[in-house]
């Protein structure tokens, strides 16, 4: 190793704190390659920069060094201090002894595994490929279905230590897209120590940070992803995670499967109605028996009321605590069959329910009826397509279980109001959350339901293709409107 190098060696190694991985090479007398090892392509380090450089070369700027070297991405630097981010991103430094600043190679080759099928959001028809944690793979996918020249990339780098790098993708449309500033704007504003998974950019991006209702979908399916920019929203993708940011977000939009478009046009609408009618039955099934055992016996029909004695006359809990009961249960087989393995998490989830449920009754702690129930609840929780929807959707029901047992119907609507109050009253990138509901849209919602064979083809709504102060304007027509009949 030469003088110069050595030198090189001890004042990049002080920038990175005495940390190793660093690897130095001289070639001659004059010239030094410096790299972190194991995040570079060694094949191309060695063919397409090494051995270029191996030979006496003249050269009178590091503009015309760069001719040499036949990898296309090169560029000049001027401090060494400014280099050392790229570095510890797997480009090479190459340094010249006597001049000031060299040159950043691109021979990055940061360990990641190839796409693969997608395993949250599995379906049966359409393609089956899913992202990997590569950006440069996942935005060359996304490229494979919208091949246009509209579609419009920006690397933003967050102001954090780990110096996460994010891509920001929509598709540039004669109208300007209102999002794309609200996004950028938040993502430059936040200083956070470091910033890993995806799901942490989303919460920098919502607008309600403490409701329980997302606002933004992560997804892993190229095919979903390019349906939602032909739409107009956002994507936001993170640099070594395979699940994107999608926004804004309407909540019927965490009720659509990419699916639907790829079935039949009745098939996918009656897949979305199903998934609303699964929504009420989660939410509204089991306090509602809660609230007629407790509160209100006339609503039971004759008829059910002698299966229900004849099932409850064992069961020494009041019917909140018996529903709390099996609620518990299902949420703690839910959660110990997604902590273990595959294989041994579904036979977990499948053995465990039926022991259980079986034991709990011959043991008198609860009622076949209510494990019927409960079972229908969760089973229509698990209709929805989006988790971080589901979840809310399960959690959600715990104080309407509540609400049920303490004060009966009343209650559920008090708290059902209240839902109903703050969906109305949130926002995804300033837009009405419950839109195309509200405000009313009958051809948006003509297209979120596939009601017609055309709203399959139909991409672009009026959240994203209006503005705010648009989106406004109709809102108080729409009240002015009303206030007038």
């Amino acid at each position: 190793m030469s003088t110069y190098s050595e030198q090189m060696e001890k004042e990049i190694k002080s920038f990175l704190h005495g940390s190793e991985g660093l690897v130095t090479k001289s070639l001659g007398n004059h010239i030094v390659v410096a790299y972190m090892t194991g995040m570079v392509d060694d094949a191309q380090l060695n063919l397409n920069l090494i051995a270029p450089l191996a030979e006496e070369i003249n050269f009178e700027s590091f503009e015309k060094l760069s001719e040499f070297i036949h990898i296309g991405d090169c560029k000049a630097f001027d401090k060494l201090s400014d280099a050392i981010e790229k570095l510890l991103s797997g480009y090479a430094l190459v340094l010249y002894e006597g001049q000031e600043g060299g040159l950043l190679v691109n021979v990055a080759n940061i360990p990641s595994r190839a796409p693969a099928n997608a395993d949250i959001e599995s379906t049966i028809y359409g393609p089956m490929i899913a992202f990997s944690e590569s950006m440069e793979k996942n935005i060359a996918l996304l490229r494979s279905y919208i091949t246009s020249d509209k579609f419009i990339q920006e690397t933003v780098q967050l102001k954090a230590e780990t110096n996460t790098l994010v891509s920001l993708l929509y598709l540039e449309d004669q109208e300007k897209n209102p999002f794309i500033e609200i996004v950028r704007k938040r993502l430059m504003s936040h200083k956070i120590k470091g910033l890993i998974g995806s799901p942490l950019v989303l919460k920098i991006l919502t607008d309600n940070k403490y409701s329980l209702f997302p606002e933004m979908s992560l997804s892993e399916r190229p095919d979903r992803t390019s349906q939602a920019l032909l739409e107009g929203k956002v994507v936001v993708m993170v640099e070594g995670n395979s699940q994107v940011i999608i926004g804004p977000n309407g909540f019927v939009d965490f009720f659509q499967s990419v699916e639907d478009r790829y079935s039949t046009w009745g098939i996918g609408m009656f897949n979305r109605f199903l998934r609303a009618f699964a929504l009420i039955i989660s939410i509204f099934l089991t306090p509602l028996y809660v609230a007629a055992l407790t509160y209100h016996y006339e609503m039971i029909p004759m008829t059910l009321l002698e299966p229900l004695i004849t099932s409850r006359f064992r069961v020494p809990f009041p019917p909140l605590m018996e529903a709390l009961i099996m609620e518990v249960s299902i949420e703690l087989l839910r959660e110990a069959g997604a902590r273990l393995p595959t294989k041994v998490g579904q036979t977990m989830g499948i053995v465990g329910g039926i022991v259980i449920g079986q034991a709990a009754v011959q043991a008198g702690f609860t009622s076949n009826i209510l494990i019927m129930l409960v079972a229908l609840a969760a089973l229509g929780s698990f209709t929805t397509p989006n988790y971080m929807m589901s979840s809310t959707i399960r959690f959600i029901r715990f104080p309407m279980l509540l609400a049920a047992g303490l004060l009966g119907l009343p209650g559920i609507a008090f708290f059902s109001g209240f839902l109903v109050i703050h969906l109305l009253r949130m926002t995804s990138y300033g837009k009405p959350y419950m839109y195309p509901w509200y405000p009313p849209d009958s051809k948006g919602l003509v297209n979120t339901m596939l009601v017609t064979e055309n709203s399959q083809l139909e991409y672009k709504t009026d959240l994203t293709r209006s503005n705010i102060k648009n989106m406004k304007s109709r809102i108080s027509q729409w009240f002015k409107s009303s206030n007038d009949e």
